[in-house]
């Protein structure tokens, strides 16, 4: 039995998506989602809609079986091409990058990534959409490869402003959790481009008058709700039911309607499949046999190899009658719907099953169709070696078109099937393939499995070189999940393999990643030690570029270390071997290490300088990433300085640019959220402190995690939540603790002894200035003497000596002379006007306060001028000795 398909009810649904058809067409183009349980009619609601919206239609669906890397969307364009042979000539100079997809474009480019290829992809829908208003049509996603799930947010970015509409019609009962449309949906909607129309099941009434439709009069009341109990509502099976019922004689016209012959006796089937083989019922031989085969060979497939494997053409001819299979294109057919191929499948008999599978596989394997064809066919036949092959194949026919994750599934199912010790050398390789594809697709801890197994292969096998190789890659999975601690050990055994390897360049490069990483984490010692290994090594290897970096990260280290003058010395000496050799990357990165070591020095004009001129240096040579690095520090410098206009302006040209660096991205939001907090921004800066803390943990940056705290708790004392405050400056001290720094951690402790002092905390106090009395021995800079003198000032007011505290604040203040920090003076200044005033001194007192007053009014540093002019106007008489109200912070 045959009928015109027709679409019943559906007001709702084909309203919005008229809406959103009519918006493509004026130029505003989206991706809109159509959700529904299997059967419901998403797909012919779909069809319904394009067709009385007079665009441009394009058609791509998901296979169950096996969908390549881009399926539905090759298909789409194939469909294009076969329509307007040449059409996607003339779409921009990425075109040929398409034919990484489209063979028939001509040969791909030598070079090509999985940015680029997107990118074509849109600029050929954008091409098409702009000759003609157009809709591109991608059906059953719930199937789809997850490259194309992943090129859909970007689609639906790049088309805003597009004439074109992308449908996309998934079953919603089969996305479990963990379903890659899980997270395209929550990526769209992260966005604010989640547009999804529900279809639901139709109402009884609908139900009812699509019966009448299939059997060309309307039911009887009885049959109306036999027909939606069964159904309850979903289009297909109302629409196999009734034509089942009436190809198997089961009904008669009534005086009602159509009714059962019987009377309510007759069986109605109560499932999708039994009525699905209902209508299968009364197949010849012939018939039944290629149905079958056609159902094993999927919910498309070739005509020319079912009827081959059928014994003929005639085979085909009844389900093709009954409306089982439609045919689709020249040589090509389908199942009407997959719940109909999907009922067929599951009752034949496995050995039936295995038998056809096998025989299906071969004949594709024989026509010469690609492996992602042949793969599921060989494993389902338990052809488990030829099914491995296939596999892998697929694995590495992805890789090329920078289908990754869907690399990664081919060959970790390869890997599960393989052979417990054979042929371990191409196990190993296959491990090597599979960590490469999740790194780069993001799933890290599977990454660090992987190349944890392949480093015990490795290892075992005696490869060093495989085996250094391997590490370094477990090391870069490592940082970028946060672990330094485990990217260290990875490191180190990298370095060693690399070296037993002979290959001391290589055994450079990663004592240069380690002592950068332990001179970000404040770990002076090690990193030192490793710096000097490498240069070692890099004068082993004849290196320059490895010799200059190593001579600049020591020399940083040696300053860090309270040694500036041979620090200072080692920094310009890598700086010069590198320019006299013209390494511009190495070049960039010793005047970088020179203006921080400047800054750590106190010596904020020169340091200022060198980050100007690293700046200059690094974008005239085109190195944007390090060029953000140094500006993000040439802030912390202004914030120091007071130039703090400039330092914001200069953060948030940073922020706005998504190319800019993890780190420079960190200090960036630390600087603008720290400056905000000072001048009583509070509630704008704590969400940037956040993150800036957050990625400062996660990047392993101790001074950028002690700083954000310190802002952090300046914010929580502004908002009255003391005890945060407290808990946040013992975090920093005890942070401090865990380093070797001399310099990043003054500014907090010196704040956090004036806290404390506001406080009465007593304990606090003495450990905050006993670390700044560690940070002064170690270092003897005029800043953390200056701090040490501030911390003394406090430690005098706490024990009511107001004297001998206004004199270490004098002594801070003398020692802050040869500094420029105005912020850091005036927090001084009040501190030293209330001791005066408690020691008597009023007339200086005033002073000191009002010196505090206009520095902070010049910064907009509006709690700290607050607090210096209500210690100005407060009764001195009335307060306890050496104590103000507020920490002046």
């Amino acid at each position: 039995m045959v009928w015109n398909q027709v679409l019943i009810g559906r007001e709702r649904e084909c309203a919005e998506l008229a809406r959103a058809l009519a918006r493509a067409k004026e130029g505003r183009g989206a991706l809109v989602l159509l959700a529904g349980e299997a059967g419901v009619g998403k797909t012919r609601l779909a069809e319904q809609a394009l067709a009385g919206a007079a665009l441009l239609a394009l058609r791509g669906a998901a296979s169950q079986e096996a969908t390549p890397p881009y399926g539905p969307v090759v298909t789409a364009l194939r469909s294009y091409l076969r329509a307007v042979p040449g059409g996607l000539a003339d779409c921009g100079p990425l075109v040929n990058h398409l034919a990484l997809l489209l063979p028939e474009l001509g040969p791909p480019p030598d070079q090509s990534d999985r940015a680029t290829l997107f990118e074509a992809i849109r600029d050929a829908l954008a091409v098409i959409a702009r000759r003609r208003p157009s809709a591109v049509f991608l059906d059953d996603l719930q199937w789809a490869d997850a490259t194309t799930l992943e090129l859909l947010p970007a689609l639906a970015s790049g088309i805003e402003h597009e004439p074109l509409l992308l449908v996309g019609a998934y079953r919603s009962d089969e996305i479990p959790r963990g379903h890659p449309l899980r997270r395209l949906r929550t990526d769209l909607r992260r966005a604010g481009r989640l547009q999804e129309v529900a279809v639901e099941p139709l109402t009884s009434e609908e139900t009812v008058d699509l019966a009448t439709h299939v059997l060309g009069q309307a039911p009887s009341p009885a049959l109306a709700a036999a027909l939606y109990d069964r159904s309850q509502g979903v289009a297909f099976f109302v629409e196999e039911l009734a034509a089942a019922l009436a190809a198997s004689g089961r009904l008669r016209t009534g005086s009602a309607g159509v009714e059962l012959a019987d009377g309510e006796d007759v069986p109605i089937p109560s499932t999708v499949r039994d009525t699905v083989l209902l209508r299968a019922e009364g197949l010849s031989e012939p018939g039944r046999r290629a149905l079958e085969i056609a159902a094993v060979a999927g919910l498309q497939f070739d005509l020319d190899l079912v009827s081959e494997l059928a014994g003929g053409d005639e085979g085909l001819t009844e389900p093709i009658e009954r409306g089982l299979v439609v045919e689709i294109g020249p040589g090509c057919a389908a199942f009407r719907h997959a719940l109909a191929r999907e009922a067929l499948y599951g009752v034949l008999p496995w050995p039936r099953r295995r038998a056809l599978h096998r025989q299906l596989a071969a004949g594709l394997e024989g026509r010469g169709m690609p492996a992602g064809e042949v793969a599921e066919h060989w494993l389902a036949a338990r052809e488990v070696e030829r099914g491995r092959r296939a596999l892998l194949a697929i694995a590495e026919a992805s890789c090329h078109v920078h289908a990754y994750r869907d690399a990664a599934r081919a060959a970790r199912r390869a890997l599960e099937l393989w052979p417990e010790g054979e042929d371990e050398a191409v196990r190993l390789g296959v491990l090597d393939q599979l960590g490469q594809c999740a790194e780069l697709c993001g799933e890290f801890a599977e990454a660090a499995r992987v190349w944890q197994e392949a480093a015990a292969g490795y290892h075992a096998a005696g490869s060093t070189r495989k085996l250094a190789e391997v590490q370094r890659r477990l090391a870069s999975v490592y940082e970028v999940q946060g672990t330094g601690e485990l990217a260290l050990v990875a490191r180190q055994a990298a370095a060693d393999a690399f070296g037993a390897s002979g290959l001391p360049d290589e055994a450079a490069a990663e004592r240069l990643a380690m002592a950068d990483h332990l001179e970000n984490a404040s770990r002076f010692t090690a990193a030192l030690e490793l710096a000097v290994a490498a240069r070692v090594d890099a004068l082993r290897a004849g290196r320059v570029d490895l010799q200059a970096q190593a001579l600049a990260l020591e020399g940083e280290i040696r300053v860090d270390l309270g040694q500036p003058d041979a620090g200072l010395e080692a920094i310009r000496a890598g700086l010069a071997l590198a320019l006299d050799h013209d390494l511009t990357g190495p070049a960039a990165e010793a005047y970088y290490r020179l203006a921080t070591a400047l800054y750590v020095t106190s010596d904020y004009p020169a340091s200022r300088d060198a980050y100007l001129t690293a700046v200059d240096f690094c974008q005239s040579r085109g190195l944007a990433p390090v060029a953000h690095v140094c500006l993000a520090c040439l802030a912390v410098v202004l914030r120091q300085t007071g130039e703090w206009d400039r330092a914001i302006q200069l953060c948030r040209g940073i922020l706005a640019e998504e190319e800019a660096p993890a780190p420079a991205r960190a200090v960036a939001a630390a600087m603008v959220g720290s400056i905000q907090t000072l001048r009583g921004e509070r509630a704008r800066a704590r969400g940037l402190l956040l993150e800036a803390n957050a990625q400062a943990r996660q990047l392993g940056i101790a001074p950028l995690e002690m700083d954000s705290n310190w802002s952090l708790a300046m914010a929580d004392e502004l908002e009255g939540a003391y005890e945060s405050a407290a808990e946040r400056c013992r975090l920093v001290r005890r942070r401090w603790e865990q380093t070797e720094d001399r310099h990043f951690a003054v500014p907090p402790l010196v704040w956090a002894t004036t806290f404390f002092a506001a406080r009465g905390a007593e304990s606090d106090i003495r450990a905050c200035a006993h670390a700044l009395a560690q940070i002064a021995a170690g270092t003897r800079s005029p800043e953390a003497l200056a701090g040490l003198a501030h911390a003394l000032g406090e430690c005098a007011l706490l024990d009511g000596d107001a004297l001998q505290a206004a004199r270490h604040f004098d002594q801070a203040l003398e020692l802050m002379n040869r500094l420029d920090v105005p912020f850091g003076r005036a927090q001084t200044l009040v501190r030293a006007g209330i001791a005066l005033a408690a020691a008597g001194a009023r007339d200086v007192a005033v002073e000191r306060l009002i010196d505090a007053y206009r520095i902070a009014r010049k910064l907009g540093a509006r709690p700290l001028a607050t607090r210096a002019a209500a210690e100005h106007f407060w009764p001195w008489y009335s307060k306890a000795p050496g104590l103000g109200r507020r920490a002046g912070g």
